[in-house]
């Protein structure tokens, strides 16, 4: 028998928590010839990309960046200030919480559960510190990626500075964004990564570290146990003699340093107020379509919601199976949480993720278009252009100001 080969798939769409959709510069930017990590024109470049950091960072302080993911950064984080036996306040409930790198470092954990959908509440985090005294840091996400929330952060560090803790704080899907403002509201490391708002592919960790956070590393009892994410090293790379021709400890990926440098510029000639009230108008736009098609936010409470992610909870009876299969395999748009059931939170919310290039009617709208379509098939009664009408009704708005 005669076998027909199957025609390869098209790109999916990535309407994910990321990584996003990278545009065509940034992709273009990546097939450059490949440029030497030290040197004098390296050391021009590395700089620039680091003196745009600082400002996204809200930070005086010198941001490095970790060939690696986002975790990384995390991990850098703790190894740097962490010690056998220091009591910190993690992250625990959902993926890639802080919790499992402090661990890894000897912390003695005080679990922060924070209920999906919800916040962490600064009184709650008043209360916990309070029971448990000598808490060393807090390590917490500002922008949680796995149900949409955005934490007060703000809030958050000046009550940890009430009991003379650090304040670890995960940026990884709010910087680029949503505003951060690590020196103005206290952050002692600030976590962030490439393939979020900045669309550029993953690869790259970026972290800055305040001054007290390099006293305690300075001072800390107990040898750091990670010599590729010791910060301290990090530090001296990015200091005379050798910032002058080789600004990292080991060899970064130039090339995606190059992409971050050219996300980098676009964000800056969009101007960064323009660029949070795109995140803040796509963001509300999202929401309000979901709403429009009688379908409930996990975000109950909207002063909370992200605009880089929203997440919604599945009704019961539809086939969810049957939705996302249709969104990947007849659409080819990828959405957050694929019906696997080792995966807990797969049966109780999707997301979609709009943060830097998907911010935008350009891929929002197609792809509420194709989510109405799914959930028609999936069982769900919709009435088709409900969601994708009270969008655009937002986007409109909008430009008509």
């Amino acid at each position: 028998m005669k076998v027909v080969p199957r025609m390869p798939r098209r790109n999916k769409l990535l309407m994910i928590p990321g990584p996003t959709e990278v545009s065509a510069d940034v992709l273009n930017t990546l097939s450059l010839p490949l440029p030497a990590h030290y040197m004098d024109a390296w050391v021009e470049t590395f700089n620039d990309v680091t003196g745009m950091l600082k400002t996204l960072l809200g930070t005086k302080s010198q941001p490095f960046i970790i060939t690696g993911s986002g975790s990384a950064g995390l991990e850098a984080a703790a190894a740097t200030v962490i010690e056998p036996g220091d009591k910190v306040a993690a992250d625990v409930t959902g993926d890639d919480v802080f919790a499992p790198f402090v661990q890894a470092h000897g912390a003695k954990l005080v679990p922060l559960e924070i209920p999906p959908g919800t916040a962490l509440e600064p009184d709650r985090l008043r209360e916990i510190l309070k029971k448990e005294k000598d808490v060393k840091a807090i390590a917490t996400c500002h922008n949680i990626t796995a149900a949409g929330v955005t934490n007060p952060i703000k809030e958050l560090a000046a009550v940890a500075k009430e009991f003379d803790a650090l304040v670890l704080a995960d940026v990884i899907s709010s910087v680029g964004g949503i505003e951060v403002k690590m020196d103005e509201w206290g952050i002692d490391i600030c976590c962030g990564a490439t393939q979020k708002a900045f669309s550029v592919p993953p690869g790259l960790a970026l972290v800055a570290v305040s001054d007290r956070a390099w006293s305690v590393a300075e001072k800390r009892g107990a040898r750091i146990e990670s010599e590729y994410l010791n910060l301290l090293r990090y530090r001296e790379a990015a200091n005379p003699p050798q910032s002058l021709w080789h600004p990292t400890p080991d060899t970064c990926s130039t090339l995606l340093v190059k992409a971050l440098q050219r996300s980098l510029k676009n964000l800056f000639e969009e101007g960064l107020d323009a660029v949070y009230k795109r995140h803040e108008t796509v963001g509300k736009a999202v929401r309000e379509a979901m709403k429009a098609l009688g379908l409930k936010l996990l975000v109950e409470d909207e002063k909370y919601a992200s605009n880089t992610v929203t997440g919604v909870r599945w009704p019961s009876g539809p086939d969810y199976r049957k939705f996302w299969r249709t969104l990947y395999d007849e659409f080819d748009i990828m959405i957050g949480n694929p019906p696997i059931s080792d995966v807990r939170t797969s049966t109780g919310w999707f997301r979609v993720g709009h943060m830097g290039t998907t911010a935008s009617s350009k891929f929002v709208l197609p792809t509420l278009a194709h989510i109405e379509v799914a959930l028609s098939r999936a069982g769900y009664k919709v009435d088709l252009g409900q969601g994708v009408g009270t969008a655009e009704k937002i986007f409109e708005a909008q430009t008509a100001t």
